[in-house]
């Protein structure tokens, strides 16, 4: 009982610091305000979440058992780290060490060499027997860390049709120490960094039928585009998969929970593993103590905190779309149109009736995407396919709130691994479907590319 008002203390304090931050500080306000119109008690169950998302864990065994149960292996000691005022991570520096930098992950799957030419072949995620199915490069005392590893960049020059000259980096990842051994000749890896939450709680009440209405996976309107419904099975069921570069999870729950296990090592109601993802190699980790407590379940992140933590993360409001009557951003969405960029980045939505939180339904909204997979051309390729998604497909990245994005974090860095440091770098990246937009980019002047770079900002 004590632990428990400990705990509970804790939080309202962490949730009155985040909320005078807030008004302190008002570029933290974009994108982790409450949704205007929510309930009382829902808005001060969001500072407390706040709380959760933003609190450091400990290792076990601790004093303070509602923190504990950090690691053993992990990337990071608090959500927080990861997704700065909820905001995106960015990629390491050429030669930093990629331990260093929590919003920056390596994730381990299985490479696939002969993939099968049915477009509805579902493949499972399973990770590199040693290393599980992300490196950590972060662990308790007494445990050794998976090891570390940093990036050297290539640069190529993307000439535009009236000369201009953009430089292009792509990342290129080198392992610096392997403490379990080698990788499995078949592991595949693909580099991430910690995506924007903006808007999921809206993202995760889309109608299913609305994401299957915009599939086109034969293209039978010739246009060039044939977005792909992301299947997923989980617990013997199809289901459609929303979060994640890949589309490869299917709630916004159950993408929290994975992050809990997986960059914190903590165990939770849908992952309740104390040692997250430690392998059968990796006998200290697996022997070493955990944080599951009797009064919180015997998990380490118990029911209440995580639904905290979602009901944060889904009740944050998405940031304002801004300058609506300005000319040049009425001339930018032309030039966006024009391109053929909404034909992925589909500007509106509208919700469902199934969310618990009555604010969240019927409403309509403005992410800027289909929520399908997209081949995105063989340059921004993964290591290995994960469920419906193959390497070269991508679910359509949401473009609000890109403009803010260096102000909430601090950094910029777009596309799936940062490689992208400003947001015409990332247009320059777009191929496959995306190729003929790319193209007409280059082929626009100057001031018509700033025009839709205006809009986009404005998003």
């Amino acid at each position: 009982m004590t632990e428990n008002i400990k705990f509970c203390v804790f939080l309202v304090a962490s949730a009155c610091a985040g909320f005078f931050c807030f008004q302190s500080f008002a570029f933290a306000s974009d994108y982790s305000t409450p949704l205007a119109g929510i309930k009382i008690e829902d808005k001060l169950d969001f500072y407390i979440g706040e709380g959760v998302f933003q609190k450091f864990w400990v290792p076990a065994p601790s004093s303070t058992t509602a923190s504990d149960g950090l690691g053993p292996l992990f990337n990071t000691r608090s959500c927080n780290n990861c997704h700065v005022n909820n905001g995106r991570g960015h990629a390491p520096d050429e030669k930093q060490s990629g331990a260093s930098v929590p919003s920056f992950l390596v994730r381990l799957g299985k490479s696939y060499p002969a993939l099968s030419d049915k477009k509805d072949r579902i493949y499972p995620h399973i990770g590199d027997k040693r290393y599980g199915h992300q490196f950590q490069g972060q662990s308790s005392p007494g445990i050794l860390p998976e090891g570390d590893y940093y990036l050297t960049y290539s640069t190529r020059i993307e000439t535009l049709s009236d000369g201009s000259q953009v430089p292009l980096r792509k990342p290129n990842l080198h392992w610096s120490s392997l403490n379990y051994g080698e990788f499995e000749a078949s592991t595949g890896f693909t580099m991430l960094v910690s995506p924007a939450l903006v808007g999921m709680g809206l993202l995760d009440n889309i109608p299913d039928e609305m994401i299957m209405a915009g599939a086109d996976p034969d293209d039978k309107n010739n246009d060039g585009i044939s977005g792909r419904v992301s299947w997923i099975v989980s617990d013997k069921k199809k289901l459609i998969g929303r979060f994640g570069y890949k589309a490869s999870v299917a709630t916004l729950s159950a993408q929290n929970q994975s992050a809990f296990n997986t960059d914190l090592g903590l165990s939770t109601p849908l992952t309740p593993s104390p040692w997250g993802d430690c392998t059968e190699f990796q006998t200290d980790c697996l022997a070493s103590p955990n944080g599951n407590s009797a009064h919180l379940g015997n998990l380490e992140v118990d029911k209440q905190q995580a639904r905290l933590v979602d009901l944060f993360v889904s009740l944050s409001s998405p940031p304002t779309m801004r300058n609506l009557t300005n000319d040049t951003f009425l001339q930018g969405k032309h030039i966006f149109d024009e391109s053929g960029c909404a034909s992925c980045h589909t500007p509106k939505m509208k919700t469902g009736d199934h969310s618990p939180f009555a604010v969240l339904n019927h409403r309509t909204f403005y992410p800027f995407t289909d929520m399908l997979l997209h081949d995105m051309g063989e340059e921004l390729a993964s290591g290995f396919p994960s469920f419906s998604a193959r390497p070269n497909e991508w679910r359509t990245a949401p473009l609000w709130g890109i403009g803010v994005s260096e102000k909430i974090s601090g950094r910029m860095g777009f596309l799936h691994d940062g490689r992208a440091r400003s947001i015409e770098e990332a247009i320059l990246w777009h191929g496959g479907e995306a190729k003929q937009s790319q193209e007409h980019y280059k082929s626009l002047s100057k001031a018509q590319r700033n025009t839709l770079i205006y809009f986009l900002e404005s998003l």
